[in-house]
């Protein structure tokens, strides 16, 4: 078990729950509040990384008697209910529980997936109270259609539910809001039955606090940081790559030297909707659009084969390369500064090869159409 850290002063905008890691004696810890900008890590992720479960470094898992028992011990001593989904989830059993002094407790689920930035359990559900002060300034959070006949709410990569004056947020390694709602079907109080049952009604002053921050209504988005502008970047020249295309052949990135392209970089959702979010917004003159694959939580050891790729992405309208060894798609997001588990990249390479602007693949339209205009200019 892990006990977790205090918590100091909180930014002016707050993105996430995102917590500074920081690694002591055998043990993740984590301190303080940080200003999370939109590239960062998912704020779960981050915390995620302060735990020792299973598979990350030295040690083993606790039995699941004894986590099971601790967990058991912490929910007698909370102040508010706490949730769990139970003994196992699909494949992953529970394997760790974590509190600390702020009302925080954490359910574990899976054993350890690597990371871009280090490894972490596939499944992590937090119980803690609302945050009135902090939610009041949380930017990126954006309602959903109520689960279990609570609000939920997406943010900072996880699926977030209002219950009481409290948060339950079930975050999936890798941002699957289908997995999280999923899991939220077995949502019950530590010590209760399975039940399919609504979960108890959000308090009328949190439900207030979190229409503020994300919307009143499903659909809706709450504030958004202020910089969604394209990056200016330095002279950055690509370096030379060839990987296997989609559909077969390679993809040569001295094809395309002598010509601007737009390349799409990331795991196959950002890539396939960072290719169409381009393809509406490009005019004439035109230039060559292609996508890089990467699946930043596959193994190193034993990539997946260029085939599962193919029918997970179906059927592309440019060309689309397949990183299997990863480090060309490294690269796009090591010069961007961009979390590979959040978005993916757009970069405006011109005719010499040099990347000129990058922008998230989930970046508004005024920013594509801006760089896009650099790039033709």
């Amino acid at each position: 078990m892990v006990t977790l850290g205090s918590s100091g002063p909180r930014p002016r905008a707050w993105g996430g729950l995102a917590l500074r890691s920081v690694f002591r004696i055998g043990r993740w810890s984590y301190f303080g509040y940080v200003t999370v900008r939109r590239r960062a890590l998912p704020m779960w992720l981050t915390a995620l990384m302060m735990f020792t479960v299973a598979g990350c470094g030295t040690g083993t898992s606790p039995k699941h008697e004894q986590v099971e028992e601790r967990l058991n011990e912490i929910a007698a001593q909370a102040e508010r209910p706490v949730y769990y989904l139970g003994p196992r989830f699909r494949d992953w059993p529970l394997t760790d529980v974590g509190a600390d002094d702020t009302g925080r407790v954490d359910a574990i689920y899976g054993t350890c997936l690597a990371v871009v930035d280090g490894c972490s359990p596939p499944l992590d559900v937090i119980n803690q109270p609302l945050d009135f002060s902090a939610w009041s300034m949380a930017v990126g959070c954006s309602r959903l259609p109520p689960v279990r006949g609570v609000p939920a709410v997406h943010f900072g990569g996880a699926l977030v539910l209002l219950t009481g004056d409290s948060l339950v947020t079930i975050a999936v390694t890798g941002d699957d809001t289908a997995t999280a709602v999923a899991a939220a079907e077995q949502l019950r109080e530590v010590g209760a039955e399975l039940s399919r049952a609504a979960l108890p009604p959000p308090d009328t002053g949190a439900l207030q606090v979190i229409e503020a921050a994300c919307g009143r209504k499903p659909g809706d988005t709450g504030r958004r940081e202020p910089d969604e502008a394209p990056e200016p970047v330095g002279e950055m020249q690509v370096p030379d790559f060839t990987v296997g295309r989609l559909g077969g052949g390679d993809l040569r990135w001295a094809a395309y030297l002598g010509k601007p392209v737009v390349v799409v970089v990331g795991d196959v959702p950002y890539v396939l909707t960072g290719i169409q979010h381009v393809l509406a917004l490009i005019t004439s003159p035109r230039p060559a659009v292609i996508g890089l694959v990467w699946k930043p939580f596959g193994s190193k050891d034993a990539p997946a084969p260029i085939a599962e790729i193919e029918q997970e992405a179906g059927q592309v309208t440019v060309p689309v390369g397949y990183a299997a060894i990863p480090r060309p798609a490294v690269w796009f997001f090591d010069m961007a500064e961009i979390d590979a588990a959040q978005s993916g990249v757009i970069a405006f390479v011109n005719a010499d090869g040099a990347v000129i602007r990058h922008v998230r693949t989930d970046a508004a339209d005024d920013a594509i159409v801006a760089a896009l205009d650099r790039l033709a200019g």
